[in-house]
């Protein structure tokens, strides 16, 4: 679908919340025009595959994971005020063998990891911006939250 859409401005991405044992969630760090910032693993779903295949293969290029298990969450779109970008992210709750990522040194995207709190992740610059999620007490599996699109300076 990347492919498909790039020339539209639509993109289609698969994220992972994965969880350590103390409850933190897990986040990698990215870098984009001299300014970092932080975001659920994860990527674009490439034509003919499905979330599921495209969750399982970026995690595993990205962080060398082996999904375990995992349950679609919830569903987040952020459209950029000027109508260019729009992204849809599919947002899957996920089990992983062992939870310490190994990222390939020819990864350029993703400068660095982390595990957060709820409330550590409050503080950070998570894109797309879901900390409405965070902030709920009472889940519910499949919902859906727009969020405002971080504009680039």
């Amino acid at each position: 679908m990347d492919f498909i859409f790039k020339k539209q401005g639509l993109r289609v991405r698969v994220a992972a919340l994965i969880q350590n044992n103390k409850g933190k969630i897990l986040l990698i760090q990215q870098h984009k025009k001299g300014h970092g910032y932080w975001l659920l693993p994860g990527g674009g779903i490439e034509f003919g595959e499905s979330a599921e295949e495209a969750l399982k293969r970026e995690l595993k290029e990205e962080l060398n994971f082996d999904v375990v298990s995992s349950s679609f969450l919830l569903l987040n779109e952020s459209i950029d005020p000027q109508k260019k970008r729009h992204l849809i992210q599919l947002v899957f709750s996920v089990k992983v063998k062992d939870q310490v990522p190994t990222i390939d040194p020819k990864e350029k995207a993703i400068s660095g990891f982390g595990y957060f709190t709820e409330s550590e992740i409050q503080k950070l610059d998570l894109r797309p911006d879901i900390k409405e999620y965070f902030k709920k007490k009472k889940r519910t599996l499949s919902t859906y939250i727009p969020s405002k699109w971080v504009i680039e300076s």
